[in-house]
């Protein structure tokens, strides 16, 4: 029974990981190229695979069922409660945000591929509406609809990973970073494709507080997610060029799906099509899951009545219309919104889970020289990472220019 929870919550954790974030690794790795852009992505994977056994156990620590906000309020008091509450808001809104960028993106370059021009800001609305109709309605609909596009995405992923593996050549793997100071732009945005934190303590209630079976789960189902994305980047920056005018880096998106649209739409069409119901897949997914939690946060917060419609409508305008202004201010954004994203998921899923732990032993009279400097350290990447994201909002990282 055990082994089947363990395998069951190992592959809820690479489900969870596994989304919309990954059509931003390919474009964040290129200019470090395929080798070097492994290497990051495993320090990551190593980094977020350790924080979260740290929070699994300090979660153990406590009673079963205790959640993000009561594991801080016992740890780190009302305001660690208030700065981890602004950060998960800021964190959806980021999110939710750059999968409508990302969609609207995608909807967008797959009309230009047959000749119908539309803009971002009228394909964006497009994808909120599409799918936020789903969230209005009901949780149960969203529920049967997410199965269906996740099962459509994995589907579709490995298919386009087949068709993409004939076009990869040694020349476009071998393709060596240029300066060794563009690895700095790359770590915030691969942060976000790990995240998975914030369902560790369902999942200890799931595996019966084993604490074995716990790690093994956090350390399977994060190893999942790490293969399928070096084996995204080996078929995306093996099969497209990184710095010609319909390369990675020649468009500013960010968002790989659109670049693969735009690339082959002309002779193998196939792949273009593929590529889409990849991307929309995948995008549609992590929309579904942040969306609702943040339009059921909006409803529980401002107390609007899940049987009013004009409270539904109210709750739905506060939900999705900050991602929309984003959309059209920032219509190629998709990577800048998943960089944001990245401040909030170093604080929470990074920095957090150590500090608390941190805080647990201390009131126990059980801190040791090395944990306090682990500690430090991993607060310290934290903040790196966090200063990384600012550094490149303000355009002060030096990066490949696009052409």
């Amino acid at each position: 029974m055990i082994l089947s929870r363990k395998f069951g919550a190992a592959m809820i954790i690479s489900g969870t990981s596994i989304g919309a974030g990954m059509l931003a690794i390919p474009t964040t790795v290129a200019s470090c190229g395929f080798f070097i852009g492994s290497i990051l992505i495993i320090s990551i994977w190593a980094l977020m695979t350790f924080t979260a056994i740290v929070l699994a156990e300090v979660n153990l620590k406590m009673k079963e069922g205790a959640n993000f906000i009561e594991m801080t309020q016992q740890t780190l008091g009302p305001i660690g409660v208030c700065i981890v509450w602004i950060c998960y808001i800021l964190l959806l809104y980021s999110l939710v945000a750059a999968y409508t960028v990302g969609g609207g993106l995608l909807i967008t370059a797959s009309l230009s591929s047959i000749g119908v021009i539309l803009p971002e800001k009228i394909t964006s609305i497009i994808f909120i509406l599409i799918l936020g109709l789903f969230i209005y309605k009901s949780t149960r609909i969203v529920d049967h609809v997410n199965k269906i596009m996740f099962t459509g995405k994995l589907l579709a992923f490995f298919l386009l990973v087949i068709v993409l593996l004939p076009h990869v050549s040694t020349e476009q793997l071998g393709y060596s970073i240029k300066n060794p100071n563009f690895i700095w732009a790359c770590f915030p945005i691969l942060l976000t494709s790990f995240g998975f934190h914030h369902i560790i303590p369902t999942l200890r209630t799931y595996v019966k507080s084993d604490k074995k079976a716990l790690r093994q789960a956090i350390i399977l189902g994060s190893t999942v997610p790490l293969v399928v994305y070096l084996l995204w980047i080996f078929a995306t920056l093996g099969s497209i060029p990184v710095e010609t005018a319909d390369g990675i880096l020649g468009k500013q998106s960010g968002e790989i799906t659109s670049i693969i649209i735009s690339h082959f739409s002309y002779h193998s069409g196939y792949i273009a099509s593929i590529s889409f119901l990849f991307g929309f897949f995948a995008l549609a997914t992590s929309f579904l899951g942040v969306a609702l939690g943040l339009f059921d946060f909006s409803r529980s917060t401002y107390k609007l009545s899940a049987n009013s419609h004009n409270h539904k409508i109210l709750a739905f305008i506060i939900t999705f219309l900050p991602a929309y202004v984003y959309a059209i201010a920032y219509p190629e954004g998709f990577k800048a919104a998943l960089g944001y994203a990245s401040i909030f998921v170093a604080i929470l899923q990074v920095a957090l889970p150590v500090a608390m732990l941190w805080v647990i032993n201390y009131k126990k009279r059980k801190t040791m020289f090395y944990t306090s400097i682990i500690t430090s350290i991993i607060i310290a990447i934290a903040i790196l990472i966090i200063t990384l994201q600012i550094l490149s909002s303000l355009d002060l990282l030096p990066t490949l220019p696009t052409t």
